[in-house]
């Protein structure tokens, strides 16, 4: 049993591996501009519909008394772009990076969400953190700290973190 759970957790990070490594920035990308706001908020609500087609497939949120995006969190993400960034990666390494579900795959759910992360970066520029903010370890502490039921916990705010890039992008001119 031991042996079969290393295999997918060794096939699960060569699978995110070679996604990541797949839409890896090139040193072209660098100057592509910003995607237009249109653009992006069509993507975001395409992301809607994957996202909720994805929270189907997911047992459903059982925790009601914990919050990973809190109000503050909120704050944060409108306003500071490595933590905008640090929040993406979160949902895109930890989050997602948990998933074994197929659907991901027939839905392109993960190399979406990527592309819909790089789009974001073109268009926010912001020099590279140098460490985590706060407010993302203690995320990752509660998230962890929940086990399992933290990326359930996770995919069921997903709707809440697409609202917000929604409204990045409307604050963006």
């Amino acid at each position: 049993m031991w042996v079969s759970c290393m295999l997918r957790s060794g096939l699960l990070c060569a699978t995110l591996s070679l996604a990541l490594a797949k839409h890896k920035p090139s040193q072209s990308s660098f100057t592509q501009p910003c995607h237009s706001r249109e653009l992006l908020s069509q993507a975001v609500d395409t992301f809607y519909v994957k996202a909720a087609w994805l929270k189907a497939t997911i047992p459903e949120d059982r925790i009601k008394n914990i919050r990973l995006l809190k109000k503050k969190t909120k704050k944060l993400f409108m306003k500071n772009c490595r933590f905008q960034e640090q929040l993406l990666s979160f949902f895109m390494e930890d989050v997602f990076g948990g998933l074994q579900l197929q659907i991901c795959k027939e839905i392109d759910f993960v190399e979406d969400f990527h592309s819909l992360r790089q789009k974001l970066s073109r268009c926010i520029s912001c020099a590279l953190p140098a460490r985590e903010v706060t407010s993302i370890t203690r995320m990752k502490r509660t998230f962890y700290g929940i086990g399992n039921k933290g990326i359930y916990k996770a995919i069921s705010e997903l709707d809440i973190l697409l609202s917000w890039i929604k409204e990045l992008l409307e604050s963006i001119q």
